[in-house]
């Protein structure tokens, strides 16, 4: 950093002025205040501010300001650390709302396949694992995650293992732990069966997820996987259960073509996943349930049976009409919108734009590694601009997607699906400092023409590089590297 000056530079007035520390000095949890400056900071509520400075208390945002505010208000206060990331923007950390961290082993799997083969190949490759197994292939997710500017990650997690690996990165996190379940008659044994799963997680003795779940960073919930892999009466099980404790119900909902056909009137290949699934026969009349092959759609099918409400969150939607999707507006479910993962396994683009125009809170999830590049949200976004511009053109519609409304995905709309808009999604001040620092990409522009761009393109434009990440007002990341493995 240049000499201070009253203007552009953060000063400190006491014994001991403000430094900028290395990354060895970020290790562990911060106490008193810490101050970040940057050429950019993306409060989200508000505009961009130039030249700017977040100031964190232990833990929680104090302020967000432009660094002449802020050298006047803290003119005579002692900033116990400091950071200058010069051209740099500070965000909200994002938030990843639909992942399967669980899978991560399976990187770049097969997606060349069919979407049910694929299925079908990763139940095979997967139902042998041992807990461990999960476990080190959830780390590795979350570790990615977490490298790409990731705070919080949704997780709809078969082995639960994940809950665990988000707490060893130190992350914030809902996991919420699959349940199956086709047969209505099975509903009673089969929540039973879950309940006792779920309290085997909540009570763990694996250290950091206990430390998690007693600050509450991590929460635990339920997830039925989906409208044909679990029953109406088990799926109002969990729902009630859920909305007992105020808490999210994570599913998949209308992802490929072939669900919506088997749900509605029947269809060979799924019937042959879920006899496969449920090691039985494919005429078993566990197979026939008395409440599918209706002529309903997957969302009219929630609905039919009252499953629809606030507190659900479904990813995919994929497959949704008009109709389907003022239903859902009206029920106020919120969409976790994947479509890389959509596009690798030929499900097909949601309608992003639509559900926007809807009022449907829509954040955005990459689905797991099995189906996807990596797990970078940005690179998430930045797929999603150019596939919606792409059909808004084919389609001779308006370009509606715009990079600030992606990046209000991955931070605001995202916290407010998750009821969780009181502590995270914007630089605010009160909220926990779950903050991403991205230094951005070099250009051969003179600093006026710099501060004619759009921070919000910017950050979207490819070359932005995680330089660190806060959780709680502690550094998870630090210069790349993560400060607990």
């Amino acid at each position: 950093m240049r000499a201070n000056t009253e203007e552009d530079n953060i000063t400190t007035r006491s014994k001991a002025p403000a430094r900028f520390s290395g990354a060895s000095e970020k290790d562990g949890i911060m106490g008193g205040k810490l101050c970040l400056a940057a050429r950019w900071a993306i409060p989200i509520v508000g505009e961009p501010i130039r030249d700017a400075v977040v100031v964190i208390d232990n833990g929680i945002i104090e302020g967000v300001y432009a660094r002449p505010q802020f050298n006047t208000i803290y003119k005579n206060q002692q900033i116990e650390r400091a950071e200058d990331y010069k051209e740099a923007v500070i965000m909200p950390g994002l938030i990843n709302m639909h992942s399967h961290l669980d899978y991560s082993a399976l990187r770049a799997f097969d997606t060349d396949l069919p979407f049910f083969d694929w299925i079908e190949g990763l139940v095979t490759r997967s139902r042998d694992w041992t807990s461990d197994k999960w476990f080190q292939s959830a780390l590795y997710g979350a570790r990615l995650a977490a490298f790409t500017g990731t705070s919080t990650i949704v997780d709809s997690s078969y082995s639960g293992q994940a809950a665990k690996a988000i707490a060893q990165v130190g992350l914030r996190g809902v996991v919420g732990l699959e349940i199956f379940g086709l047969c209505d008659a099975d509903s009673d044994t089969g929540w039973t069966s879950w309940l006792s799963r779920f309290e085997a997680l909540r009570d763990t003795d694996f250290p950091p997820l206990k430390e998690a779940l007693e600050k509450q960073s991590i929460t635990l919930t339920v997830s039925p996987h989906a409208p044909y892999t679990v029953c109406p009466s088990l799926w109002l099980k969990a729902a009630t259960w859920a909305k007992k404790f105020s808490l999210p119900v994570l599913a998949h909902l209308a992802e490929s073509e072939e669900e919506c056909q088997w749900l509605a009137a029947g269809q060979e290949r799924v019937q042959e996943f879920l006899a496969f699934s449920m090691r039985t026969d494919i005429d078993s009349e566990k197979l026939k349930p008395r409440w599918a092959g209706r002529g309903l759609t997957p969302v009219q099918h929630l609905k039919n049976y009252g499953l629809l409400n606030e507190w659900l969150v479904v990813a995919h939607a994929v497959h949704t009409d008009d109709a389907d999707l003022t239903i859902l507006s009206e029920h106020n479910v919120k969409v976790a919108h994947c479509p890389r993962s959509n596009a690798r396994l030929k499900n097909g683009l949601a309608p992003y734009s639509k559900m926007l125009e809807h009022g449907i809170t829509v954040g955005l999830g990459t689905d797991s590694l099995a189906s996807n590049d990596d797990l970078n949200l940005l690179a998430e976004a930045q797929f999603a601009l150019n596939a919606h511009r792409l059909k808004a053109d084919d389609d001779g519609e308006e370009h509606l997607t715009t990079a600030r409304q992606l990046i209000e995905a991955m931070t605001m709309e995202a916290a407010i699906a998750l009821k969780m808009d009181h502590l995270v999604g914007s630089l605010q001040a009160g909220k926990r400092a779950d903050i991403a620092v991205f230094a951005l990409p070099p250009t051969p522009l003179s600093d006026g023409e710099k501060e004619a761009l759009c921070p919000y393109n910017l950050v979207m434009s490819g070359g932005a590089r995680l330089r660190d990440l806060l959780v709680d007002g502690q550094f998870v990341v630090s210069e790349g590297k993560l400060n607990r493995s």
